[in-house]
């Protein structure tokens, strides 16, 4: 998609994206350490990084020694990077995951585009990170860095992020807190099980 291609990665929030390598590694290590030990993830879970870009939390896993790691962008430029990297890509939306990851992609997306990605692929359980409003402001991105990207189009609270994902079945969750993505005013970190 034309307005998601290597100018996007390299303006705005995404300003040297390609330099965040380390830092989505480091996630990946953060992910599988944290939902490991409580037995929500192994390396045989079969994940789908949901907005992948080029692919760095999927070999950041995939070094850990996670086995069945794919992944789904709509940005051209970004599936050609992460094909580089010789991640695993699917290129249509269906299928059963155990998990999905969605790091900021769903302020991307509309509701109803949302709801087709889960009426056609099924996840056990996801991780969002999603920039989000506040209850004082619920029309508007807390964050600053977040109302400046107008490819962000869908704003909700934490709490309205909570009831969308429980009308899709998944009625337990919880924050995400780690070094690389927490929870906080500007942003949901959480996940969902169904």
């Amino acid at each position: 998609m034309k307005k998601y291609n290597k100018n996007y990665f390299e303006t705005n929030n995404y300003k040297n994206y390609l330099d965040r390598k380390d830092r989505y590694f480091k996630t990946a290590e953060e992910l599988y350490q944290t939902l490991n030990r409580i037995g929500l993830l192994n390396k045989n879970t079969k994940i789908l990084d949901y907005g992948c870009a080029v692919g760095f939390l999927i070999k950041g896993l995939e070094n850990i020694g996670l086995k069945n790691v794919y992944g789904y962008d709509i940005s051209d430029w970004a599936s050609k990077q992460a094909l580089k990297n010789n991640c695993k890509l699917i290129n249509k939306l269906k299928g059963n995951f155990q998990m999905g990851i969605f790091l900021d992609v769903l302020e991307h997306m509309n509701d109803s585009e949302i709801l087709k990605v889960f009426k056609t692929i099924s996840f056990d359980r996801i991780i969002v990170r999603i920039p989000c409003s506040i209850e004082s402001k619920p029309n508007d991105f807390f964050l600053e860095i977040s109302r400046l990207d107008k490819t962000h189009i869908n704003c909700k609270t934490q709490k309205q992020w909570v009831n969308f994902f429980k009308k899709l079945g998944y009625n337990k969750h919880f924050e995400l807190n780690m070094s690389t993505i927490y929870n906080s005013d500007g942003c949901f970190c959480s996940i969902f099980i169904k």
